[in-house]
């Protein structure tokens, strides 16, 4: 079967979602255009030379909002939200195979034999009320584990129920990749379909390794999967949309220190991430690194990148006490000890030193005139170390680009220790990278220390909404704090570095008492540790974050029977570790369930929500 083909269930199925599209949903012609109007074309994956003469220039994106969040209003708005008839949803925001069914119930009396229920003040007791009553059912609900890959399972069919392609942005020998959005939040993705078939087993393998390995990642700089479809002849992963495409296509740029040393703490930052979680991606290259936004400085109009890691289809996980024997990459790009067999994690770093060599000198470090002489020239380990332009960069950066091209793998900089070297210091790459004022941080700190759960499922879904948001000004600053307050650049908030940011803002005898709940209430996981989407929730403006639509759309995921009701049973397979046995499950659910009919509806799990 071709790549562009789909089997007749399927296109019947696309016709009828896309009336208005004269031709199926997966079958543009090779090139389209972008959101910008401009032409999108896809670069080979391997080049032989690096042309600096490409046509000027790429119009670049300025997002300069207004932070808008109005603290009082926020609070006002909690207050009225509800009535006691709840608003309709729009048919129109209801996808067709679930209906959420808005009804009053009847309330009936509390029976949990397990443990009493107690309210004050007519709410929900948070996390942190639970620890303190001590109770074993609730000490058993802290020590529950929120699974966050259970968010990004397998569904079955098309995608089409949830989103509309507009348009084809970048294919290749896998199949294509396209721009849709959520037809429920507008979020932009990117979908990326491959075609089931013989000659693309690999390709199909890759895919499965690569959405097991994204599944488990949160980091700024890395690519977020957001979910995974399967149909009869096709595979679909839908990622975050990279709206500025390939740094490949800046290549023919020249760029000042500042703005790689900013480029280039992020990439480490996300190999850095990946490295302590004991994957090696194994074929770093232009090609997979994906522009996000180019944001320009109003006084020197430098322009800098922020950008994301893609492609983890040849990425694995590692064993720090074996060597890996598999020859995984590309050419141009490859490290040396990757040719011979015997390899670490640090054909990363060596990969990474070949892009900064690329970016400052406009070509690759070891040339050739076919791969193989390419290759040759790579197993030497020989560059051109007195090029010119190399020459005229600061003695910081030719030490870096020597120590990340060292072919001897202990003296190697790993991630960590190049993430440390004075180069980034000297041009001030940190906090370019978290550029953010003190008024901005404090509104923000403010909404994470007032944050409230109330239960590990209410943990869950805020998850959920979050990690399925459309990336706007107010996610965009609060990762920069984020970014600010990660002093190990490891991609985590650990209690420590929390805590020192905090005390930084507010009274240090206030946090002492405070650290030890924030930490509760984020850390759904159980890790030790704040990965970034849970910190983005806890900072997020609750009244945006908790739109009917956000809502509506994560009701529906969670309704995995189609009834317009959450049962016991759905409730259970999102959770992990922890003494997991029915009364805690059932201690969880009641909590929700207020008029114990055995079911959550969406009045309930929208009060739920909101910590009524």
């Amino acid at each position: 079967m071709g790549n562009e083909q789909t089997s007749i269930d399927e296109q019947r199925e696309i016709m009828e979602k896309f009336p208005d599209s004269k031709e199926p949903i997966f079958n543009f012609n090779t090139e389209e255009k972008n959101d910008d109007g401009e032409n999108f074309k896809r670069k080979r994956d391997h080049h032989k030379t690096l042309s600096m003469n490409i046509d000027k220039d790429t119009r670049t994106k300025l997002l300069n909002k207004k932070n808008e969040e109005e603290e009082q209003k926020e609070q006002h708005h909690q207050k009225s939200l509800f009535s006691k008839n709840s608003e309709t949803i729009p048919k129109d925001k209801k996808p067709e195979k679930k209906k959420v069914v808005f009804e009053q119930k009847e309330n009936k009396p509390h029976n949990n034999n397990n443990e009493k229920f107690e309210r004050r003040r007519g709410r929900s007791i948070s996390l942190v009320e639970k620890r303190k009553l001590g109770s074993q059912v609730f000490k058993d609900e802290l020590k529950i584990k929120v699974n966050i890959n259970a968010l990004i399972g397998e569904t079955q069919g098309l995608p089409t129920m949830k989103y509309k392609v507009t348009n084809k942005i970048g294919e290749g020998s896998y199949g294509a990749v396209y721009l849709a959005y959520n037809l429920y939040t507008k979020q932009k993705v990117a979908i990326k379909r491959i075609v089931k078939s013989d000659e693309n087993k690999i390709d199909e393998l890759e895919l499965k390794n690569e959405i097991n390995i994204l599944k488990k990642l949160d980091h700024p700089n890395i690519l977020k999967i957001i979910e995974f479809y399967s149909s009869e002849h096709s595979y679909y992963i839908i990622t975050d949309y990279c709206a500025n495409g390939e740094l490949y296509d800046q290549i023919k740029y020249k760029y000042n220190e500042n703005q790689l040393a900013v480029l280039f703490y992020q990439v480490l930052s996300g190999i850095a991430y990946l490295h302590t979680n004991n994957i090696v991606h194994r074929d770093l290259k232009l090609e997979n690194i994906l522009i996000t936004e180019i944001e320009t400085d109003k006084k020197t109009n430098d322009r800098y990148f922020w950008i994301k890691i893609i492609d983890f289809g040849t990425a694995k996980f590692f064993d720090k006490n074996k060597k890996e024997k598999s020859v995984v990459g590309s050419s141009y790009y490859i490290a040396p000890e990757v040719l011979k067999k015997s390899y670490n994690e640090k054909c990363d770093t060596w990969s990474i030193g070949v892009i900064l060599y690329m970016l400052i000198v406009g070509r690759a470090p070891f040339d050739g005139a076919d791969d193989e002489e390419i290759l040759t020239n790579i197993k030497k380990g020989q560059y051109n170390s007195n090029h010119k332009k190399l020459l005229e960069s600061s003695e910081e950066v030719q030490d870096l680009v020597k120590n990340l091209l060292q072919v001897d793998v202990k003296k190697r900089f790993s991630a960590k220790e190049a993430l440390k070297h004075p180069w980034f210091k000297k041009f001030k790459a940190k906090s370019l990278y978290s550029n953010i004022d003190d008024e901005q941080i404090k509104t923000y700190l403010n909404r994470l220390r007032r944050y409230q759960i109330n239960s590990k499922f209410q943990q869950m879904v805020w998850l959920f909404i979050v990690h399925n948001l459309q990336e706007t000004q107010e996610t965009k600053e609060i990762l920069k704090i984020f970014r600010l307050f990660n002093e190990n650049d490891d991609g985590k908030l650990s209690k420590e570095e929390l805590y020192n940011a905090l005390i930084k803002y507010f009274d240090k005898k206030q946090i002492d008492k405070e650290i030890d709940d924030i930490l509760l209430l984020l850390d759904g996981a159980n890790l030790g540790y704040i990965e970034f989407e849970e910190f983005l929730g806890a900072c997020m403006n609750k009244m945006k974050l908790l739109s009917e639509e956000h809502l509506t759309y994560a009701f529906n995921f969670f309704d995995k029977e189609n009834k317009g009701r959450i049962t016991f049973d759905c409730i259970k397979t999102y959770f992990i570790g922890g003494k997991t046995d029915e009364a805690v499950f059932r201690s969880i659910f009641n909590e929700i369930d207020t008029n114990r009919d055995g079911e959550i509806d969406y009045n309930e799990f929208k009060n739920m929500m909101f910590g009524n």
